[in-house]
């Protein structure tokens, strides 16, 4: 349980709320000029999609991700963020970002070309990691669009006696593992509220899922939508799929979280087990088949994470060096912003995650887990239904009134950020949220369908409309000379350090997998 008076916002250092640090990971499809996925590979000028420190792909060769840099400040970010964006964009020539998190008309799977990462055992573990995925889950899921928020306090908030720099004592890496997952449980009761106010998918391309049934009829021939939905993205249409329902995975702790999540990894699952690991002609149709075939494979609405290290197991890291920072996962592409989400929303979750850091966050029983995700399913369903009631342990509640009660214990936390920071966007992002709560309209999910009626354009062809836009909007941005020259820079590097990986191997890449999934965190005892 977490100490509330260690962490009682006004006796803390004004250095735990400027030492902070931030990042954006924005996933975009790529799409030519009649909005369909492009075909073409990875360009060029980004590098190499496995080394690059900016731009990588995530299950398609054409969905690209763009990632930041950890910033101290949220102008920092937003500036960042504008930089690669606009770089990107004047890679793509006559391709443009999708600017949704459901992707556009795919007439067959075959149209989703999973990504390559070259030769060396990296690469190809990667690549053949998402041939699993395909065979599991489809193509087609795996072409979902998100943006995730990373964030991580200063080590001064968990030991005040350290310097801001050193490695965190044991002591304090002790409170910082059990303040993170503190947090985790916390977001997961409460994640129907970014949800909420943030989602931005209500409406999908029938073809992403002919058999679903929304809405009382069918917005056109192509679209398929719920007039109340928040997220379809997070609904069971989306990534909470009854795939991995089945999971059960324990946010009470880093020693649970890795065992639960490690014990996925290796008991085997009887219809994955039919399927096989090997084709006919000895091509991989699966890295093996366990209920997941690694740890990246689960999920999850917000993640506890280390800092990347190619080759390691992530679950390895995470039990050898603590929780080092936290990936919420849980925001859709944000269609009002070039960039997939805008500074207001950056701000709210810093605001909200602090929250969760101050409030008491006992254990999550089966029941609770459950409840919780109930409430989230609801939300991406039917949010801005009104008179919506979600449940808790005392039964059922509108969700008006609980999140009224949410914002105003919101309040003193952005008023403290705003002061101990002078970012007014802290204080502005609760008066923003404060305006979506009462009137539901005003939310991201209402807002696109409103336009796709007013448009009278149905989804694939309201994303390629707010693409063209976003494509201009990202053109007119100058980037300085330096900048350009430090991305070019990282281009030529990264190319040269995936050449140097498949020179420099000597591994078969059966060897390299063996070796890889030999590594059990769970043998490891967590880091203190």
């Amino acid at each position: 349980m977490t100490d509330k008076r260690r962490f009682f916002l006004p006796d803390l250092p004004e250095a735990c709320f400027t030492g902070c640090l931030r990042g954006i990971e924005r996933e975009a499809l790529r799409i030519d000029p009649d909005g369909r996925i492009a075909q073409t590979p990875h360009p060029t000028a980004l590098g190499a999609p496995l080394t690059h420190p900016h731009f990588t792909t995530d299950y398609s060769e054409s969905l690209l991700e763009i990632v930041s840099s950890a910033q101290p400040t949220l102008k920092n970010l937003q500036s960042e963020l504008e930089r690669l964006h606009a770089f990107v964009q004047g890679h793509l020539g006559e391709e443009r970002l999708w600017p949704l998190s459901m992707p556009p008309f795919i007439e067959d799977e075959s149209e989703i070309p999973i990504a390559r990462y070259g030769s060396s055992p990296q690469g190809l573990l990667r690549h053949r990691y998402r041939v699993g995925l395909a065979h599991r889950y489809g193509r087609f899921m795996q072409v979902i669009a998100g943006v995730h928020f990373n964030f991580s306090f200063p080590t001064l908030l968990w030991d005040p006696t350290q310097p801001p720099d050193p490695l965190p004592t044991a002591a304090a890496r002790q409170l910082r593992n059990k303040s993170y997952f503190a947090i985790l449980r916390n977001f997961a009761r409460h994640a129907w509220v970014p949800c909420y106010l943030f989602g931005a998918s209500p409406a999908i391309c029938r073809s992403f899922s002919p058999a679903t049934h929304l809405g009382s009829t069918p917005w056109n021939p192509d679209t398929l939508y719920d007039p109340q939905a928040t997220s379809l993205r997070m609904s069971d249409i989306g990534y909470r799929n009854k795939n991995q329902q089945k999971i059960r995975i324990s946010l009470n702790s880093l020693d649970e979280y890795t065992r639960t999540l490690s014990c996925a990894t290796q008991i085997r699952d009887p219809d994955y087990r039919r399927t096989g690991t090997r084709n006919p002609d000895g091509s991989w149709r699966q890295l093996n088949d366990h209920v997941l075939q690694i740890e990246n494979e689960y999920y999850s609405i917000a993640r506890p994470k280390t800092l990347k290290h190619l080759g390691q197991r992530p679950l390895f890291s995470l039990r050898q060096e603590g929780v080092e920072y936290l990936e919420i996962r849980i925001l859709d592409v944000d269609p009002l912003s070039p960039l997939g989400i805008t500074p207001i929303t950056m701000a709210f979750l810093e605001v909200f995650l602090w929250w969760c850091l101050i409030e008491d966050s006992p254990p999550l029983s089966e029941d609770e887990r459950f409840m919780n995700e109930g409430n989230l399913r609801l939300v991406a369903y039917e949010g801005r239904q009104p008179r919506l009631r979600l449940r808790d342990p005392n039964g059922f509640e509108p969700l008006e009134i609980r999140l009224d009660r949410i914002l105003d214990a919101l309040e003193p936390v952005a008023d403290h950020l705003t002061q101990a920071t002078g970012e007014s966007l802290y204080r502005k992002s609760l008066e923003f949220a404060r305006t979506r709560r009462r009137d539901p309209n005003l939310t991201p999910s209402a807002w696109i369908l409103r336009e796709m009626e007013q448009t009278n354009t149905g989804h694939t062809g309201f994303g390629l409309e707010i693409a063209r836009r976003h494509a201009d909007a990202l053109a007119a941005i100058r980037i300085r000379s330096e900048d350009r020259m430090r991305l070019e820079s990282c281009t030529h590097q990264s190319i040269d350090d995936q050449e140097r990986l498949e020179r420099e191997s000597d591994l078969s890449f059966e060897e390299y997998l063996a070796q890889y999934l030999s590594t059990d965190p769970a043998d490891d005892p967590p880091v203190s």
